[in-house]
């Protein structure tokens, strides 16, 4: 039997993958470029893997692999929600709305095109991830958008940013870490021991 001493790993998961979750907020911001975010995101994935399964591998008695790998790929959509709840949470609070000029496109063929913007000449921090209309803008052409006053997100479209937070994803964040630790704690959960193979029951009559 799993002695309930083990309870106290399933805390140290929970903190490896909530760190972790802390480790994707950069990703959000402008400190990544829009067009490496997948690549910065897919890196601490990764990170999350190797942590885990090297705790995973150093403990004396092994973790249930099921609630272990459902925890991991859960904590990889919380990343997600996370990532895109930061955008939602900063314009929605202090984004301003401006008419912006088109100083640079960034096309590339397997992505959609991102563009650098300017208001009275003076750069926004980030890039813009879509045009309105799902068409594609040009150098000098101005657009609407709303932006942080403080650089710390990428600019985003009126409407994108009015049906995300009519969405309001942030909600998710509390249950989907409530379900993570619940499966941190069944990763270690303490259970009967099997009889061995073979061996019958045995009744005894008086």
């Amino acid at each position: 039997m799993r002695p309930w001493a083990d309870l106290a790993i399933a805390p140290v998961y929970l903190l490896i993958l909530l760190g972790l979750d802390l480790a994707i907020l950069p990703v959000a911001t402008t400190w990544v470029r829009s067009d490496a975010d997948a690549m910065a995101g897919a890196f601490v994935w990764c990170l999350q893997v190797i942590v885990v399964a090297l705790l995973a591998t150093h403990t004396e008695r092994a973790p249930r692999l099921v609630p272990l790998i459902a925890a991991v790929v859960l904590n990889a959509f919380l990343m997600g929600v996370i990532a895109m709840a930061v955008s939602v949470w900063v314009l929605g609070d202090d984004g301003e709305q401006r008419r912006a000029t088109v100083t640079e496109v960034f096309d590339k063929h397997s992505a959609p095109a991102t563009y650098t913007l300017a208001v009275d000449g003076e750069p926004i921090p980030g890039r813009l991830d879509g045009w309105p209309g799902g068409g594609t803008g040009a150098i000098g052409d101005e657009v609407l958008v709303v932006r942080d006053p403080g650089g710390l997100v990428d600019p985003r479209l009126p409407d994108d940013l009015a049906e995300a937070v009519e969405t309001d994803i942030k909600i998710l964040i509390l249950p989907l870490a409530g379900i993570l630790a619940l499966l941190c704690l069944a990763t270690v959960w303490p259970a009967r021991a099997r009889p061995p193979r073979g061996r019958r029951a045995t009744t005894v009559t008086a």
